[in-house]
């Protein structure tokens, strides 16, 4: 055989061993095996686990998912009767008038807290928080910063990802470039009292879609999810912005971090770009540690603690998983009950719900796939599996957003409807479903509820409904 054609050969050869090893690469969850623990599975369906009650809507909806950051509303009034009388549009705001410019872009989720509503967005290479008043959407003050978003994915560029916390009058923002701030405000202005560059700080790659973690305040602590070799989760003092404590090391991904208490010691719990963390809350301890590498470092939806158990899932071919958790003398650790892989449950951008309908009867409901293609699907919490004969052949294709207000599912989709639907694991029932509420273009952010009103947003406006009996 002739020299050259021997070098084209292996050449070949490299070029398809590189292509299948790619293919694996991609879809790998799709040839990774389900694992269970039958013993853990059986430990799970003997116990009665659940969920604390919300509580009511004084405290507002302050942070991402909510007041008890699980997606759950407070109690509060609210009307399930769609069919017969659909939601009343109170107010929609896009253009502001006067000095303030109109609603921008962003997936930002509004938060509702004193009878005030704020919302992050994005115009011409600043970020903003905008301040509106919640019962008639009248503006009330503004407060801009700059946000350099080149590095990011210019077909995702279109603002912030985060949603703020709010604590007694002061706001902790972080900025899709990676700018963690905190606002004071009263009723007609606002000021930066500290910023803190992450990236920087922490030595953190940019992401490909920009900063993702939503703030939580714990304490006199601020946790977020830098991402960098310098600390992947870190804590800051929420009143000076100096650091207390940095944890690992891994790479940054889109979710955020939640807290919870396992046999009396407080711990975050932060979904990184290729691992589940349990970080103790105090000192930053790592206590241990879950591999959960999914293509693209696309963790996205937040981790969802139910009494000692912890579900995690993700798209892109990667699945989802349930661990319980173990106090032991250094701390919690994982205790994996299930991890069901490929074409099992998906989480994309959404994050689920969860519901008790009995005493071993645990569900999750949410979205399974990746945006334009997913649905919306009912899983036995316990198993991982499909709910059998569970078909939301009403709602059809494409992603959204969800909330659960006591028994119900309010849905904003991100073909910008609106839909509510029963939160049943027996059948699917939609009660009634809103047409273009909102615009068609990307509605990733999430519903917020407080006495009443119902708060969507999209690219460029805000609106506000009625659903009060």
């Amino acid at each position: 055989m002739p020299r050259r054609y021997f070098y084209l050969c292996l050449l070949l050869l490299v070029l398809v061993g590189l292509g299948v090893g790619g293919y694996v690469l991609y879809y790998r969850g799709y040839f990774s095996r389900d694992a269970e623990d039958g013993a853990e599975i059986a430990r799970l369906a003997e116990r009665q686990v659940g969920l604390p009650p919300v509580g009511d809507a004084a405290a507002g909806w302050f942070q991402w998912r909510g007041p008890t950051r699980d997606g759950r509303a407070p109690a509060g009034p609210f009307r399930t009767d769609w069919d017969k009388t659909p939601p009343r549009l109170l107010w929609a705001v896009s253009g502001l008038g006067g000095t303030a410019r109109p609603i921008g872009g962003g997936y930002s989720s509004p938060v509702v807290v004193g009878g005030r509503v704020f919302l992050q967005d994005y115009h011409d290479g600043e970020e903003r928080v905008v301040c509106l008043d919640a019962v008639t959407g009248k503006f009330l003050w503004e407060k801009s910063f700059p946000a350099d978003y080149s590095g990011t994915d210019r077909t995702y560029a279109t603002g912030p990802r985060a949603t703020p916390a709010v604590e007694g009058n002061s706001l902790y923002v972080v900025s899709a470039a990676g700018e963690l701030l905190r606002i004071d405000y009263d009723d007609t202005a606002a000021r930066i009292v500290w910023r803190s560059d992450l990236l920087r700080e922490f030595d953190a790659p940019k992401p490909q879609w920009g900063v993702a973690c939503s703030p939580l305040i714990e304490g006199p602590l601020v946790i977020v999810q830098p991402g960098g070799t310098r600390g992947s989760v870190a804590a800051l003092d929420k009143n000076t912005g100096d650091i207390r404590w940095r944890a690992g090391s891994n790479p940054p991904g889109y979710s955020s971090p939640v807290a919870a208490t396992f046999n009396g010691v407080r711990t975050i719990l932060a979904l990184t770009g290729d691992a589940l963390l349990a970080v103790r809350a105090d000192d930053g301890t790592v206590t241990d540690s879950y591999d959960w590498k999914t293509r693209y470092n696309g963790n996205i939806a937040t981790p969802l603690v139910v009494d000692d158990y912890v579900f995690i899932s993700s798209a892109y071919g990667q699945g989802s998983a349930l661990l319980r958790v173990e106090s032991r003398n250094n701390g919690p650790r994982f205790v994996p009950v299930y991890a069901r892989r490929g074409r099992a449950f998906q989480n994309h951008h959404s994050s689920s719900v969860f519901l008790a309908t009995g005493e071993k009867d645990r569900y999750l409901f949410g979205f399974d796939g990746q945006a334009g293609s997913a649905r919306l699907k009912c899983v036995n919490f316990d198993t991982g599996r499909d709910q059998e004969g569970w078909e939301a052949d009403g709602l059809g294709t494409g992603s959204g957003t969800l909330i659960l207000v006591d028994r119900h599912l309010v849905i904003q989709t991100e073909r910008g409807e609106l839909a509510l639907v029963e939160a049943s694991p027996r059948e699917f029932r939609l009660v009634a479903r809103l047409p273009r509420v909102l615009s068609g273009r990307n509605n990733w952010s999430s519903p917020a509820l407080v006495d009443g009103r119902l708060y969507l947003r999209d690219e460029s406006k805000l609106v506000c409904y009625d659903v009060r009996p």
